[in-house]
C-alpha cells in the first residue's frame, strides 16, 4: 500500500495547451485537479509560438460552414497512408466542440485568422482563402495578478521562434487598444487558460517535476513529483483518484532519444530546452504502445552564433526570409533543392535525403541572398542600412562566397543564372515555387501576384549566405491512445488511469501537418478529451 503525501481526483503534467486544456475540462466537469509544471514557468513551447489552434470544420468561418467531408479529403490527400484515421476524424468532429467549451469556461474567445491558407491548400479539401486557423484575441496580462509574469518567453529581441513584429502582423495577432497589458499569440492562449483555472480554484505548481507513474495491478493510481534543486530536492506522491493526463510535450531535447527514434538529422529544436521525453520515459515503463516516432513538426532552423537561451544553443525557425525574392537555398554544391517558400514541415524530407556517397547532400544548406533583397527587407533582424555581421559571410563575387561558405562557386553561378532566367518569367520549374497560395503568403505582400511575391531575381553584388538546417519545434511521436486520449498498452488494451495529449502522444495525423495551428489544434482537442473522460470516466463524443 502506498503512503500518499497529497490525493486529487486527476493530476496534469505539463502546462502548455494540451495540459491546461485538459485541466480546464476536468475542473469544469467536476473533478478536484492539480498541475504539476517542471519549468518556473508555465505555457511550454505554446506561450512562445503564434499560438493558432488549426480547427478545420466549424461553422465560424465568413465563408460558411466548414465540413468534415472536406477536412478528412485533405488530411487524407498529405497522410501517405501514415494517420490514424479514427484519431483524426475524432479531432476533426470534435474541434467546434472544444473551441465552445473552452470559451464557455473561460476569458478566451477565438476568431478566424482571416486569409491564412491551409498548408497545401491546392489538394482536395484545401482551403486557399483560410479559415480553419483560429487565434486567441488579445489577452490583458493584468487579469492574472502574480502570474502575470509566470508565463515562459523567450527574451524581448527581433524573433520569437519567428513571432517577430511582422510575424504577428502576418498571423492577425496584433492589439487594437494600448489600454492594459495585452499579450497576444501563444501568450494570450495559455494566460487565458490559466485564467479559466485560477478562476475554478486550481493553482498550478512550477517548478515540480514527474519523475515516475505509480501503479497498482489495476493501472495508474498517482506520480510521484520532485522539486528543488540538487541540494534540497525533495519528492512527494500524489494520489490520481481517477487518473493522471500527460502533457509534458515532446522529446526533442533529448539527444539520446533525437537520435534513437527520430527518422532523419535534427540539428536543433525551437523550443523551450524542457521537452527531454519525461511522459515518455514513464509511459514506456508501464508497456504503452508508441507510434509515430520517426515524425517531428520540422522546420527549418538558424543558429546564431554565440545564441543561447537558458544554457543551451538557440535555433531560430526561419520563415520570412527564405520566402521574400531575391533569395534562394542551396546546399553545398550550390544547387537549389526544394521549394523554399512552401510550409517549414514538409522541407524536411528535402534536408533528409541521403545520397549513398555524399551522405545528407542537403545538409547543411545556405540561404543565399542579396545587396537588394537586404536593402528592401532585412535580414533576420540586421536593419537594411544595419552593419553586415560576419556570419553573413558578405562577399563581392560568387568566388568569394564559396570560399567563404564552402558552396561550390560554378555550380551556385550555374543556379543563379537557370533562377534569374526562370523568375523573370515567374515561373519555377525546378520546385514550382510561387504557384501555391501559401507560397506568397509570408513574401512581398506589395507584389501584384503570388509569384511575384517570393520569385526575384539575385543578381546585385554584395552576395550573401546563412547556414540553414533542419529543425523541429516539437517531436510527434509517443504513446499511443484511444480516441479519448487513454493510452494503450502494447497487449492494445487501455492502461487504466493514463491519459496523453499533446506532442506526449503518438500525433494522431502522422506526417500531415494541415495548416497554421496543426500542433496546439489537436493538442487543445485531445486534451479536452481526456480532461473530460478522466474525470467523468465517461467519453467526450
Amino acid at each position: 500500500m502506498t503512503d500518499w503525501d497529497h490525493e486529487v481526483d486527476v493530476v496534469v503534467l505539463g502546462s502548455g495547451a494540451a495540459g491546461l486544456t485538459a485541466a480546464l475540462t476536468a475542473a469544469a466537469s467536476g473533478a478536484t485537479v492539480e498541475v504539476y509544471e517542471k519549468a518556473s514557468a508555465l505555457g511550454g513551447t505554446t506561450a512562445v509560438s503564434g499560438g493558432i489552434v488549426w480547427i478545420p470544420a466549424h461553422h465560424r468561418s465568413a465563408d460558411g460552414e466548414l465540413t468534415v467531408e472536406d477536412a478528412m479529403a485533405y488530411l487524407r490527400a498529405q497522410s501517405l497512408g501514415y494517420m490514424d484515421d479514427e484519431l483524426v476524424e475524432t479531432f476533426v468532429r470534435t474541434g467546434a466542440a472544444m473551441l465552445d467549451f473552452v470559451e464557455e469556461n473561460s476569458d478566451l474567445v477565438f476568431e478566424v485568422a482571416a486569409g491564412f491558407p491551409d498548408y497545401k491548400p491546392e489538394l482536395p479539401g484545401g482551403k486557399p482563402g483560410g479559415g480553419r486557423s483560429l487565434n486567441a484575441k488579445p489577452f490583458d496580462l493584468a487579469r492574472l495578478g502574480n502570474w502575470s509574469d509566470r508565463i515562459t518567453a523567450f527574451p524581448p529581441d527581433f524573433s520569437n521562434v519567428g513571432i517577430d513584429a511582422e510575424t504577428r502582423a502576418r498571423i492577425h495577432a496584433s492589439v487594437d487598444s494600448e489600454a492594459g497589458d495585452f499579450c497576444v499569440a501563444g501568450t494570450a492562449l495559455i494566460a487565458g487558460l490559466l485564467r479559466g483555472l485560477l478562476d475554478r480554484g486550481v493553482t498550478p505548481h512550477t517548478e515540480a517535476r514527474a519523475v515516475e507513474l505509480i501503479a497498482d495491478p489495476l493501472g495508474i493510481t498517482g506520480v510521484r513529483i520532485e522539486t528543488g534543486g540538487i541540494e534540497n530536492k525533495r519528492d512527494f506522491r500524489v494520489h490520481a483518484r481517477r487518473g493522471v493526463i500527460l502533457g509534458t510535450g515532446g522529446f526533442e531535447w533529448d539527444p539520446r532519444l533525437v537520435e534513437a527514434y527520430l527518422r532523419g538529422p535534427m540539428r536543433g529544436a525551437v523550443s523551450p530546452p524542457n521537452n527531454t521525453g519525461d511522459g515518455l520515459r514513464m509511459a514506456m515503463a508501464h508497456g504503452a504502445d508508441l507510434a509515430n516516432m520517426g515524425e517531428a513538426w520540422w522546420v527549418p532552423i538558424v543558429q546564431i552564433p554565440g545564441d543561447t537561451f537558458a544554457g543551451h544553443p538557440r535555433s531560430r525557425s526561419v520563415r520570412l526570409e527564405r520566402t521574400r525574392p531575391r533569395s534562394i537555398i542551396v546546399n553545398r554544391a550550390g544547387r537549389r533543392f526544394v521549394n523554399e517558400a512552401g510550409e517549414y514541415n514538409s522541407m524536411a524530407g528535402p534536408f533528409h535525403f541521403l545520397d549513398p556517397k555524399l551522405g545528407y547532400a542537403n545538409d547543411p544548406a545556405w540561404i543565399v541572398f542579396d545587396s537588394i533583397h537586404l536593402k528592401h527587407y532585412g535580414f533576420l533582424g540586421v536593419d537594411p542600412d544595419g552593419p553586415v555581421p560576419d556570419w553573413f559571410c558578405q562577399s563581392a563575387d560568387l568566388d568569394e562566397l564559396g570560399a567563404k561558405t564552402g558552396i561550390d562557386p560554378a555550380g551556385l553561378a550555374a543556379t543563379l543564372a537557370a533562377w534569374n532566367t526562370h523568375v523573370a518569367d515567374e515561373h519555377d520549374p525546378d520546385f514550382g515555387r510561387g504557384a501555391s497560395a501559401y507560397d506568397g503568403y509570408w513574401g512581398d505582400t506589395s507584389a501584384p501576384t503570388t509569384a511575384g511575391q517570393t520569385l526575384g531575381p539575385i543578381d546585385t553584388a554584395p552576395y550573401y549566405a546563412v547556414p540553414v538546417s533542419v529543425g523541429a519545434m516539437g517531436t510527434k511521436g509517443g504513446p499511443r491512445t484511444d480516441r479519448d486520449g487513454r493510452v494503450l498498452h502494447v497487449t492494445g488494451t487501455a492502461i487504466t488511469g493514463l491519459f496523453a495529449a499533446g506532442n506526449a502522444m503518438a500525433g494522431p495525423t502522422g506526417k500531415a501537418y494541415g495548416g497554421a495551428g496543426g500542433t496546439l489544434g489537436p493538442a487543445m482537442v485531445f486534451g479536452y478529451r481526456a480532461g473530460y473522460t478522466a474525470a467523468t470516466g465517461q467519453s467526450a463524443s
